[in-house]
């Protein structure tokens, strides 16, 4: 018998036994709250700085993208909201301000999704942005941000929701 012969079926072998491993590794996927993908009312609250340009600037984005999804109402008082978005703009005053890499980044922005009945935080979606010293380029950064954290909000609210990868999007 040649090498091959004795090498193929020893190495299938071994491969089965953790691929069958990998795959009932997974846990079952836990239901999403059905709120997510029933609400057609929001309201969206601008949680950032209001004297920062970048906040008022994500909040006017955000806002517009919702719009452009064509599946809710945006409402202006959060009493008559299905759900109540808060968009956060955060900064970790530890890190550097420059970085090239996702997970030293210093900037992000959240929107956590509330029942406004219960106060109740159903969800909350995370993007991580790069600083940039030219406004350009923060300007582009932050709009590749917030483009994503709606297309995050998009998916999760969908009317068959499936929870968004939990790493951040946006590379740099």
């Amino acid at each position: 018998m040649s090498l091959r012969g004795v090498l193929l079926p020893a190495m299938f072998a071994l491969a089965s036994p953790v691929m069958t491993f990998a795959q009932e590794a997974m846990p079952p996927a836990a239901p999403l709250p059905s709120a997510l993908s029933h609400a057609k009312k929001i309201f969206l609250g601008n949680a950032g700085d209001q004297e920062n340009a970048d906040c008022l600037r994500a909040y006017n984005e955000f806002y517009r993208d919702l719009i452009a999804m064509n599946r809710f109402e945006l409402v202006a008082d959060p009493a008559q909201a299905e759900l109540v978005l808060e968009l956060h703009y955060e900064i970790d005053l530890g890190g550097s301000l420059v970085s090239s890499h996702d997970k030293d980044s210093v900037r992000q922005f959240r929107v956590a999704v509330i029942d406004p009945h219960t106060h109740t935080v159903l969800w909350s979606l995370t993007e991580r942005t790069n600083y940039a010293i030219f406004q350009k380029n923060r300007n582009k950064n932050l709009d590749q941000t917030v483009d994503q954290l709606a297309k995050d909000f998009d998916t999760l609210t969908a009317s068959a929701p499936v929870a968004p990868n939990n790493k951040s999007h946006v590379t740099h």
